[in-house]
């Protein structure tokens, strides 16, 4: 240890007093009153905000934007915010994938202009459709979200026989472990949504009865386009095949105790849904006000006799469009029910009693 002279301590120690005295002034000095700008600002209430509608690309939300009368600067979003103020309904876009998803979803709700403790979220984005559910342009509000990107996996040149695909075979996740695999919504809520858009008639386009034509052996996958429940497989992949969709069936049915069906997979729900869970615990939004549709704009394998990636590398022609299309009719009936009678639905989640 380094010895110090009692002349070199007694120099520290006055030096440190009188630092010490100094912070003492500071602090007891009198505070200049902030600028007018910065006062105003402060005391500037959030807006409260009734329904953020959830986009993740441009296709998506562009008829959603040509409605919304404000455009707000978002800076730590991809893409300037629509704003209505007398709906109070906002518009985010949140880029594509689970990680962009999260970031955007948290970086609104923590942005001070906004009050978004009481809003209703609601995803409206398309999908690939499990043909044997639905068809492209149908619309499934969904019930759970299953996020895929969590597991183990091996090449499967190296991959015992009874491993398909490299994947070992379903294993429940661990007792105490935090889920960030299942994502349960609110079923009242969903099973609301669909109660309120059930019998809008979707339109069947000649691309969508193309696309069908190729199915024609799978009832509901040849099926016109029409609402539906169901749930969804979430990663942040762009996967494709029978193969796939017969696995992500089985294991939406085996994380869920036989509950779940398959019908939609997309790219960025878990990451909504993960940020709005975390989001409730600090007061900053409410996870029962998750409501998910997604729209079929390809199936999620190809068609018989066809090759996967000849059908994952086929444009959406035409169907993409009709499928955006239906996120914003059958999504837009509910939004406008929510934020028109904000008085009913403020305090109180339909369908669930809360």
């Amino acid at each position: 240890m380094l010895n110090l002279s009692a002349w070199t301590r007694r120099s520290l120690l006055a030096a440190a007093f009188a630092g010490m005295t100094a912070t003492s002034a500071l602090a007891q000095a009198p505070v200049s009153p902030p600028a007018a700008s910065t006062a105003t600002a402060t005391a500037t209430a959030p807006i409260p905000i009734r329904v953020v509608v959830v986009t993740a690309y441009a296709l998506e939300d562009k008829a959603w934007m040509a409605k919304a009368p404000q455009t707000l600067d978002f800076p730590n979003g991809v893409a300037p915010l629509g704003y209505d103020p007398a709906k109070g309904v906002l518009i985010v876009r949140t880029g594509v994938g689970t990680n962009h998803a999260a970031i955007t979803t948290f970086a609104l709700a923590t942005d001070p202009r906004f009050d978004l403790s009481k809003a209703y979220w609601v995803i409206a984005a398309i999908a690939g459709v499990n043909p044997n559910e639905a068809s492209p342009g149908s619309a499934a509000w969904i019930g759970n979200v299953i996020d895929v990107d969590f597991g183990k996996w091996v090449d499967p040149r190296e991959a015992p026989p009874e491993w398909p695909g490299g994947y070992p075979p379903f294993q429940p996740p661990r007792a105490g472990r935090p889920d960030s695999v299942y994502y349960p919504l609110n079923t009242g809520l969903r099973d609301w949504a669909y109660g309120l858009t059930k019998g809008i008639q979707l339109p069947d386009t000649e691309a969508l009865k193309t696309a069908r034509a190729r199915f024609s052996s799978y009832p509901n996958g040849s099926k016109p386009p029409f609402v539906l429940t169901g749930d969804e497989i979430s990663g942040q992949a762009y996967w494709h095949g029978e193969m796939l969709t017969k696995r992500y069936a089985k294991l939406a049915t085996d994380f869920s105790g036989g509950k779940s069906r398959f019908v939609m997979t997309a790219m960025e729900d878990t990451g909504v849904a993960n940020a709005l869970r975390r989001l409730t615990v600090v007061g900053k939004a409410d996870y029962d006000r998750l409501v998910v549709l997604r729209t079929a704009s390809n199936y999620s394998q190809q068609a018989p006799g066809e090759s996967p990636v000849d059908s994952m590398n086929r444009p959406y022609a035409g169907v993409g469009d009709a499928a955006a299309y239906a996120a914003l009719v059958v999504a837009g009936k509910v939004v406008d029910e929510l934020s028109g009678n904000w008085a009913v639905y403020r305090d109180k989640i339909p369908g669930d009693g809360k």
